[in-house]
């Protein structure tokens, strides 16, 4: 193994609220809950690309072979070789809809740079960068992108990416996944807007007196909402529902 800086896009991602559920939850409700992340960090793991080298050889895409990721605890640390461009804001998508809908909101930074990362061992400029967007920056449940990362990947229609309510560019929480005649059928499929807004909803109200845990809760609705406003009336209900939770 060659130990040297590569030029990546890094993400570092901070789940919110996981020290005090750990004062509630029980071991098996907190693995659950992690289990987007337990399945990323397998499926891109060492033993992993080594058993998919063993048995396709030359015919997988080496790129698939260069994504890394590690975690530990509440934080999770995502990076992908600049040449493999907006991939890096699908994945956080994913995993940041999955741990919401288990009643967790996430705060990250998106940034690129010279890093190095092999599974657990992550060091370099680009995490330095990422985390603090994450811990001086992002302030809300929100993964940030900065001007490194932009200008690295460009902009595309098809990239899980927004600008949110502060018209900061963002990770876009309903991306595009595909168009068809019932787009509320698939948006329901493949996000549940409707189990989004009652974890919302509860959470709110279990923050009533914890101004900025409330806070962080009224921007996340936001979030949703401005996300889920591309499909039109497909999804003009939900961002309605989304809307009166913080009007």
């Amino acid at each position: 193994m060659t130990i040297t800086y590569e030029n990546r896009l890094t993400a570092y991602v901070d789940i919110l609220g996981w020290s005090e559920a750990i004062k509630t939850e029980s071991a098996l409700s907190l693995y659950n809950a992690l289990k987007p992340i337990i399945e990323r960090a397998a499926f891109n793991s060492q033993p992993h690309r080594n058993a998919l080298l063993e048995k396709y050889g030359n015919k997988i895409n080496p790129l698939m072979l260069e994504v890394q990721f590690g975690f530990f605890s509440d934080c999770l640390v995502l990076s992908i070789p600049v040449s493999m461009e907006g991939r890096i804001y699908d994945v956080i998508s994913h995993i940041s809809m999955k741990l919401l809908q288990r009643g967790f909101a996430v705060r990250g930074g998106i940034s690129a740079g010279e890093l190095f990362h092999n599974d657990q061992i992550i060091f370099g400029p680009a995490l330095i960068e990422a985390h603090k967007i994450e811990s001086q920056q992002a302030n809300f449940p929100r993964v940030m992108i900065d001007p490194r990362a932009i200008e690295a990947t460009g902009i595309n229609p098809d990239y899980s990416i927004m600008t949110d309510p502060y018209n900061d560019w963002v990770v876009d929480m309903f991306p595009y996944q595909a168009k068809a005649p019932d787009m509320r059928n698939l948006i329901q499929q493949f996000y549940d807007p409707d189990l989004i807004i009652e974890v919302i909803t509860t959470k709110l109200l279990s923050t009533q007196n914890i101004q900025t845990s409330n806070e962080k809760w009224r921007y996340q609705a936001m979030l949703c909402a401005e996300s889920l406003k591309k499909y039109g009336a497909a999804s003009q209900d939900w961002v309605y529902k989304l809307e009166k939770l913080v009007n």
